[in-house]
């Protein structure tokens, strides 16, 4: 049997049989301070931060696509100082989230990392539930799920910077079946974001694979300096030794290995603007319009689409180099590989391609190997926040390429790297799809985790 009930928009809806309909506020813990927003501002400023000590949750910290906590740049204030923030204290099991900007940004604090107590800070909120009517990990995606986006959307303070507060999550109403239920939902969908993050994990593990090679070969000059001592390099059959020289020569301070041509790094490849699309461009369909945030976190619902703003040449596929030259200097600049399928290249960013197939995989380790350089010359001319580097700095980087043969040797090697992590991606993004499209379902009670 179903029975009637009332949604939060007011409008009649079913829940299942021995399913309940609760807020936020009756789902927490008995105690103070089970449901609570950050500190006032003064209470915590920056002059706060030491750089070990309890870590402060920010909005970075909060979970992102299949990570749940995130602790990349974390700051951390000392032992007295969160004493002084009592109330404001999370602890693993918390579900976070934020006030300010990102709305639907949720995290959920893991219990393997290696503190037990955090502050967050003014503009998050945390909830600790009361562990015999709610599990965390299933309030965590719930809160992810369209229905409570939603709810948190359409109760947007917009005044200024978009933001809601801890009496519009007070009342956010949580569809809750019973505790077993819960856990098997959640380990479902949680076994989901576990398979992605591990896919995330072996791209890491390939991409430094790939760059190690080429530092040793053509960073280093490994094969060069055993071919000199009279040895082969471990990386390199007898083959591939004998393509390197045995010496180096000095280009005013420039070392290159014997005989190899030296070039600019902007004669290697021809970097292609992407393109300046305006308002009339974009639809709702049509191929996605790769900006910054997407070579970060990928296509996703709030990316653009367009239908045909876009030329010929500015549409990229699956395996393009693409190369970030404008931004914040430390975080947007940068080299990537697409793995994203047919889309729409967004200006700021170049599509690099290479004056022969041979060098694909050489000028995407190049380029990764060159970020350093580039965020430096990004900061020289940085503006209001934002920094670019320009073609006439890209003339300007020499770079020793090998010969024809030694490029196919070492694409011998990287290509097969490359392409696991195309494939890697391509089974990302049908997980992805997959998730999205059952999480709703199993928490309305439409779907049971059984039924799969």
């Amino acid at each position: 049997m179903r029975a009637p009930r009332y949604t939060a928009r007011g409008a009649s809806d079913v829940i299942p049989a021995g399913w309940s309909e609760c807020t936020i506020e009756e789902l927490q813990a008995p105690g103070k301070g089970s449901l609570c927003g950050g500190p006032f501002g003064s209470d915590l400023v920056r002059e706060d931060y030491k750089s070990a000590g309890v870590p402060v949750i920010r909005g970075c910290n909060l979970g992102a696509g299949a990570d749940r906590f995130q602790t990349r740049d974390l700051v951390f204030v000392s032992a007295e100082k969160a004493e002084s923030l009592a109330r404001n204290i999370a602890r693993p099991g918390d579900v976070l989230f934020t006030q300010r900007g990102t709305l639907d940004q949720i995290g959920l604090i893991p219990d393997d990392l290696p503190w037990a107590e955090f502050v967050i800070s003014q503009s998050q909120m945390k909830l600790t539930c009361d562990l015999e009517k709610a599990v965390p990990e299933y309030i965590y995606y719930f809160c992810k799920s369209p229905l409570a986006r939603d709810y948190l959307r359409r109760n947007t303070i917009a005044t200024g910077v978009p933001h809601t507060n801890l009496g519009i999550l007070k009342r956010l109403r949580v569809l809750l079946p019973p505790i077993a239920e819960q856990r098997t939902i959640a380990d479902a969908l949680g076994t989901i974001d576990a398979r992605l993050r591990l896919g995330r994990r072996m791209n890491r593990d390939l991409d430094r694979m790939a760059r190690a090679l080429f530092r040793a070969w053509f960073h280093d000059y490994e094969p060069v300096h055993a071919n000199a001592a009279g040895e082969r390099h471990a990386t390199t059959d007898e083959l591939t030794a004998s393509l390197f020289p045995r010496a180096l020569d000095d280009h005013d301070g420039f070392l290159a290995p014997r005989g190899w041509e030296l070039r600019s790094l902007l004669a290697c490849a021809e970097f292609l603007n992407g393109g300046a699309f305006s308002t009339a461009d974009f639809s709702s369909e049509g191929l996605p319009v790769i900006k910054i945030a997407e070579l970060k976190r990928g296509v996703g619902s709030k990316t653009r689409r367009s239908e045909g703003g876009g030329k010929g040449r500015q549409q990229i596929d699956s395996g393009d180099i693409l190369f970030s030259w404008s931004g914040t200097p430390e975080t947007s600049i940068g080299t990537f590989l697409w793995t994203g399928g047919p889309a729409w290249l967004n200006q700021h960013i170049h599509k690099v391609i290479p004056r022969r197939p041979a060098e694909h995989a050489f000028l995407y380790c190049l380029l990764r190997e060159l970020r350093h350089t580039f965020v430096a010359l990004a900061r020289d001319h940085q503006t209001t926040g934002l920094g670019h580097v320009t073609q006439r700095d890209l003339d300007r980087i020499p770079v020793a390429v090998p010969p024809l043969r030694l490029l196919e040797r070492f694409s011998l090697q990287i290509d097969p790297l490359l392409s696991r992590m195309i494939t890697n991606d391509e089974t990302a993004q049908t997980l992805i799809a997959y998730r999205d499209a059952l999480l709703p379902q199993l928490i309305s009670g439409q779907v049971r985790v059984n039924d799969l």
